[in-house]
């Protein structure tokens, strides 16, 4: 057995410990409701803003008293603040230490299957770092759709802070409400604003540290208004409801303009994929007759231009599909 072989056996145990890990916490949550709750809110502290850090970490170390052993082990760990956001986002029960893991030994199985099927050592690697990277582009898809479905529920949420705010209620009374009455993510992000005023921290603290969490535009517009509303006074009422009338208008116009260039975008996806498609089975099937491309001088100008015309081509597509608003 050679040493490849030997790696990729270690690479494979590895990983193999790690997702079995990631089963075992998965099912340990869903059985205790309320160590999730306490967990959930102990990874948006640990992941939290920048601002007001003294007095979460006092939070944070009053709270760990509240998990088990195994936990207080995980969260000592030093943590990555921008990689625990996207792992609490998509919900996998996993630390940013343990993630890294994942993705480093699934990174090696990739290099070293390649190293022993593929015909060349190169493509090992390219194998190997495209292994390693796919989970956090995964990660990355996943943030997107959390944050259109956060700025979706936004206008609702701001409807019902202001149908407290008139009734009489405080703003962090709002804020809590919304926390309660309405669905993840949106009630998810607003618990842990509240959890950080509780804590001490001034509302201006704990809306930027939302904004750092949830880096939209509109919720942007909303934390902006209500800090300016403190300052100065006004119908906070009225503020709400007309950020909330703004916001529903531009995701009815978002999704109207995705309509209408959705064949674009699937037209770019495949003049896009197909180049990559064809390179890879060509590389597979027919490796001697790929080969030409960089054995011969020749070959090495196609290369450089394909990937010069890829690019060109690719800018001029996005921005015709892609509209800002």
């Amino acid at each position: 057995m050679d040493n490849i072989t030997i790696f990729l056996f270690v690479a494979v145990f590895i990983f193999t410990v790690a997702v079995i890990q990631v089963i075992y916490l998965a099912w340990v949550e869903s059985r205790f409701v309320e160590k999730r709750k306490v967990k959930k809110r102990l990874m948006y502290i640990s992941a939290g803003g920048k601002h007001g850090q003294e007095k979460l970490d006092k939070y944070r170390k009053g709270i760990l008293k509240e998990v088990g052993a195994f936990e207080r082990f995980i969260f000592n760990i030093p943590r990555l603040s921008n990689l625990d956001n996207l792992l609490i986002k998509v919900k996998m029960p996993l630390n940013a230490t343990l993630f890294i893991l994942l993705s480093v030994t699934l990174g090696f199985i990739g290099f070293g299957l390649g190293y022993l099927y593929l015909p060349q050592p190169l493509a090992a690697i390219v194998v190997g770092l495209v292994c390693s990277v796919a989970p956090y582009l995964f990660l990355k898809l996943a943030e997107k759709d959390y944050y259109k479905k956060f700025n979706n529920q936004l206008p609702e949420a701001l409807d019902l802070l202001a149908r407290a705010v008139r009734s009489g209620s405080a703003l962090s009374a709002g804020l809590g409400m919304i926390a309660e009455e309405l669905e993840d993510p949106v009630s998810a992000e607003f618990a842990a604003t509240v959890d950080e005023i509780n804590l001490g921290l001034t509302m201006s603290e704990a809306m930027e540290n939302l904004c750092e969490r949830v880096p939209i535009a509109d919720l942007r517009f909303f934390s902006i208004a209500i800090l300016v509303q403190k300052e100065t006074g006004g119908n906070i009422g009225e503020i709400l409801d007309n950020i909330s009338r703004l916001i529903r208008e531009r995701i009815q116009f978002k999704d109207h303009v995705a309509a209408l260039t959705a064949e674009g975008r699937l037209s770019a996806m495949v003049l896009i994929g197909l180049p990559i498609l064809m390179l890879i089975y060509m590389y597979l099937t027919n490796y001697d007759y790929l080969s030409l491309l960089w054995t011969e001088k020749i070959g090495h100008y196609m290369i450089f231009g394909a990937i010069v015309l890829q690019i060109i081509g690719t800018y001029i597509i996005k921005r015709i599909v892609d509209i800002d608003i």
